[in-house]
């Protein structure tokens, strides 16, 4: 049960608006402001196991900015033990008590609290102590959740075998959908295409190959350096998934929601 717990050291200052924020992209038919209001959370609502992947931000005058560290466990009330960030097998200089702004998603929710560094340690290898955190932010997150994303992908068209395929970017995505935009119409509404793609969960590049349905075309000219530019997006549903892929575009997209909180449609 969710629970407001406040106490001396506050992380009532964590802004939830910036864990996760809707902006709705104007003249695009797609999509709707997915998430809940704001709420304060209990610890043990977010469900934490050992393993389990967290955001840390750190302060700017360090020049670490985001990273990602692994839960090793924790004591109720005390300590929040997570593995030490390091780049190319060089640990990040995370110093003692600097404060950290954790974000995680769970089981449908994105979280956000503040901890300060309460030990470095680096036996028998390197981890933090960091305070247990007594104020959790988060939000619920709706199974459409669309996140702004710039992915490179293929278009084709499966009745006209393999070819080349059609270029196209996509502008957002969500765990069942996608909006494509190309410098041409890539079909008709009703159209089955295949769309191919990479996606990096934790600097790890994944090629996807995945059935969609075109749901809806839409012409817009869009601005450029050039002046302005003929454009088409299109509003695609994912088809058959295999359990893999959707495993892979669920993490893609959570992912966005944590590293990039604004970036939800």
């Amino acid at each position: 049960m969710s629970q407001n717990v406040r106490g001396s050291n506050s992380n009532d200052d964590v802004d939830a608006d910036s864990l996760v924020s809707s902006s709705p992209q104007a003249g695009i038919p797609i999509g709707k402001p997915p998430s809940t209001e704001p709420a304060i959370f209990g610890f043990d609502d977010m469900h934490l196991v050992v393993g389990d992947w967290l955001q840390v931000e750190c302060p700017a005058p360090s020049g670490i900015g985001r990273v990602f560290v692994r839960v090793v466990g924790y004591v109720e009330g005390i300590s929040l033990i997570v593995t030490a960030s390091s780049k190319n097998g060089k640990r990040l200089n995370i110093l003692e008590n600097e404060i950290l702004t954790i974000r995680v998603f769970s089981r449908q929710s994105a979280f956000a609290f503040r901890s300060s560094v309460l030990r470095a340690c680096q036996v028998p290898f390197d981890y933090l102590h960091l305070s247990f955190p007594e104020v959790v932010h988060g939000r619920m997150i709706r199974k459409s959740t669309r996140v702004r994303i710039e992915l490179a992908v293929t278009a084709f068209v499966p009745a006209e075998g393999q070819g080349e395929g059609e270029s196209a970017l996509i502008e957002n995505m969500s765990s069942t959908g996608a909006l494509l935009v190309a410098s041409k119409a890539l079909g008709a509404t009703g159209d089955a295409l295949r769309l191919d793609f990479e996606a990096t969960l934790h600097d790890v590049d994944t090629p996807l190959s995945v059935e969609a349905l075109l749901l809806n075309v839409v012409r817009s000219d869009d601005l450029n350096r050039e002046g302005t530019e003929e454009m088409f997006r299109h509003g695609m549903e994912f088809r058959n998934l295999k359990a893999s892929d959707r495993m892979i575009i669920k993490s893609l997209v959570y992912q966005q929601i944590i590293e990039n909180p604004n970036s939800i449609v």
